[in-house]
């Protein structure tokens, strides 16, 4: 009769609860390409598009800069300040249409627009899109856009939505005057 140690037995254990291993081969995760029968590349034509693939992947292609980029930053700088500028007011105008205006309609349209453009051109552009300013702009537009896809031109505004889009827009011009 043998004795089992507390260590040998707690071994015995813990082997038996694992599950045993089973033949199947795992699948392989590389992948194999073939070149298609009757295609040959001689060296240079592979040398010439690998270099090429390289010095694309090395070249960083951008846009013409004006005068070698100097200075477009402050014009582009005036420029979102204008269209924000003008977007908010357009924005506090349509807000201050009475229910019932027949310019309301039209007015939320154009509006519309102004507010799809405006974020199609400052969305991905990381120098203003980590602005405060552009954060309430953004919000506010959002959510006035919203609800009129929502809800429709010349359904009202609740009064909380519209407390909060008054409180963002005027923070918006309030951090818009203060360039950030």
């Amino acid at each position: 009769m043998a004795t089992l140690s507390m260590h040998n037995c707690f071994q015995a254990n813990k082997h038996a609860s694992r599950p045993a291993r089973t033949a199947v081969p795992k699948p392989r995760s590389a992948v194999v390409v073939r070149a298609a029968k009757g295609f040959s590349a001689s060296r240079r034509d592979t040398v010439a598009a690998g270099t090429a693939a390289l010095l694309a992947s090395f070249l960083n292609v951008t846009p013409a800069q004006a005068f070698l980029g100097f200075g477009e930053g402050e014009a582009r700088a005036q420029a979102y300040k204008a269209e924000t500028t003008d977007i908010l007011t357009k924005v506090n105008t349509v807000l201050a249409l009475g229910k019932d205006d027949p310019a309301k309609e039209d007015s939320v349209k154009a509006l519309r627009k102004d507010i799809n453009s405006w974020v199609a051109r400052y969305r991905r552009d990381d120098k203003f899109s980590g602005k405060p300013s552009y954060s309430n702009t953004y919000s506010a537009l959002n959510a006035l856009a919203g609800h009129y896809n929502s809800f429709g031109a010349t359904a009202p505004i609740p009064k909380k939505r519209l407390d909060r889009l008054q409180k963002e827009l005027a923070d918006a011009e309030l951090l818009l005057s203060r360039d950030r």
